[in-house]
């Protein structure tokens, strides 16, 4: 079917009248009520009521605006998908994200964001939270990919991902053959935390409070500003940590580590993009947006 003939259909459809329609189109009455005609006859069925001054959708006619909207609706938005892929999209992109998202998340996202757009050049803090908040807010950081809630009416946050956190063991701790732990367990246990103001540490705290079990009982021993050196920490035996899953899928294929969770409690997060409320985006970040969404819609 010509392309053409939906066009014509859902200008006039929209109009409701062959004037604002020829006008529009820039075509002449002949040629639109003859494109109609081979739309009718391809569907086997009336499209407008030609009764009245205006020209009204038959039931059928409604069925196939559904349709026709969505059609060049899609096409729209292919258009532009494929303009971006030919070059048009380049630039500075300054991202910031919290140390687990950077290790376990980005570089295959990167990678692949890479090979769809090599005029952008990404310049990737990894910090925790609380400070990419602060840089989204200086304007040194254009978007934030972070694990933890944001409280900030200056910053807009929007979901991406979902990660569940976990009880990481030494490997050959007591504990470890459990799949679930009390409380009054893990009260028991030495613990090696990531340091206040991290994402993974707020949601910890967060979700251990709701469960009535007070963050400041546990025995922390150690406190670490980096993801990987709690991971060693605990695969060295020096305590047990509250983690997320993605963060030591590795070391559990190694045997360095084992996971359990907490009896009836569990730990999810939503990791989220940020970027600062009435801040005009750059193409380059509008771009990683959306190419970030359609990955989760994939």
């Amino acid at each position: 079917m010509n392309l053409m003939y939906l066009k014509i259909f859902k200008t006039l459809a929209e109009t409701e009248n062959m004037a604002k329609a020829i006008k529009l189109l820039e075509l002449s009455q002949p040629t639109i009520n003859h494109n109609i005609y081979l739309l009718e006859q391809h569907y086997g069925a009336k499209l407008f009521d030609r009764s009245s001054k205006k020209l009204k959708l038959t039931r059928f006619g409604e069925v196939l605006m559904g349709y026709v909207t969505e059609i060049l609706t899609l096409l729209e938005r292919s258009e532009q998908h494929i303009a971006t892929l030919v070059g048009e999209i380049h630039g500075d992109l300054f991202l910031g994200a919290s140390h687990t998202i950077a290790e376990n998340v980005l570089p295959k996202m990167m990678a692949m964001f890479n090979h769809d757009y090599p005029g952008v050049n990404i310049h990737l803090e990894v910090t925790n939270t609380r400070h990419i908040v602060d840089h989204i807010l200086d304007e040194k950081l254009e978007l934030g990919l972070i694990e933890g809630p944001v409280k900030n009416e200056n910053v807009i946050g929007k979901s991406f991902m979902k990660d569940e956190l976990v009880v990481v063991l030494p490997y050959s701790h007591p504990l470890s053959i459990k799949k679930n732990l009390t409380l009054k367990e893990l009260s028991s246990l030495p613990f090696v935390l990531r340091e206040p103001g991290s994402g993974t540490r707020v949601v910890m705290e967060d979700s251990l409070k709701s469960a009535g079990l007070d963050p400041s009982e546990l025995n922390t021993v150690m406190e670490m500003g980096n993801t990987q050196a709690v991971i060693g920490a605990v695969e060295a035996g020096l305590g047990a940590s509250i983690l997320s899953a993605l963060a030591v899928s590795k070391e559990i294929q190694l045997k360095t580590v084992k996971v359990c969770k907490i009896a009836n409690v569990t730990i999810v997060r939503n990791f989220s993009l940020i970027f600062k409320k009435d801040r005009n985006l750059s193409p380059p970040c509008e771009t990683f947006l959306s190419f970030i969404h359609a990955q989760e819609t994939e």
